[in-house]
């Protein structure tokens, strides 16, 4: 149920930016995904059409981005990609620490 509100919550973000531009569409939205994030962009993508139904958003695109799971090195300070079972630093073997990467949902930017 949480695609519903961000899908929401995006179709109003998008619908005030055109009326602040003086815009009557929306063309696209630029929204970025974490592979960890627990949202499927499919659903929101869903939930977004259904909400834009009747606002400048209907028929707007919805450009996604998946971003992947980073861990950064305490040692050397190197950033890399978590793969399943594997925190190690490819650099030095140094246990990596989480960062955010990988977790996000985000609207990037509104095209009008």
């Amino acid at each position: 149920m949480h695609e519903y509100h961000k899908a929401v919550e995006w179709v109003n973000r998008a619908n005030e930016e055109a009326a602040a531009r003086g815009a009557a569409k929306v063309k696209a939205l630029n929204v970025v995904f974490g592979e960890c994030s627990d949202y499927s962009p499919e659903v929101v993508k869903n939930y977004f059409d259904e909400a834009a139904a009747g606002t400048a958003c209907e028929g707007a695109e919805f450009h996604v981005t998946v971003s992947r799971s980073m861990l950064k090195c305490p040692q050397c300070g190197k950033l890399f990609e978590k793969k399943l079972l594997e925190y190690r630093c490819p650099d030095c073997g140094a246990e990596g620490n989480p960062t955010e990467s990988g977790n996000e949902v985000e609207l990037t930017s509104i095209e009008v």
